[in-house]
């Protein structure tokens, strides 16, 4: 019974320590599917280079406001949690690369 109850208590620790990580992190973005998502949803208004020096975490956040409908957006977005750790990723990582160019 003892031992029953620490499995109970230890999977409720796991899932609230797993609620402060990151989306991203807990999904383990994509950055490949982010790029094909990206480029079907978004790259007829966006392009990565819009985001120079937006960390991924930063744009999650965005996109999931803007999906939330708390942030104005030109058209609704519908896009799966999963898309948007991807999107962010893919975004956030090419966003880097532009920084590292300069």
């Amino acid at each position: 019974m003892a031992r029953s109850r620490f499995r109970q208590l230890w999977a409720g620790t796991a899932l609230v320590a797993l609620g402060s990580v990151p989306l991203s992190v807990a999904l383990a973005a994509d950055v490949q599917a982010g790029k094909t998502v990206s480029q079907a949803k978004c790259s007829q208004c966006h392009e990565a280079d819009d985001w120079e020096g937006e960390s991924a975490a930063s744009l999650e956040s965005l996109i999931r406001d803007i999906v939330a409908g708390k942030v104005k957006h030109k058209a609704p977005l519908q896009l799966t949690p999963a898309e948007v750790a991807d999107i962010a990723a893919y975004w956030g990582q090419s966003s880097q690369k532009g920084r590292k160019r300069r």
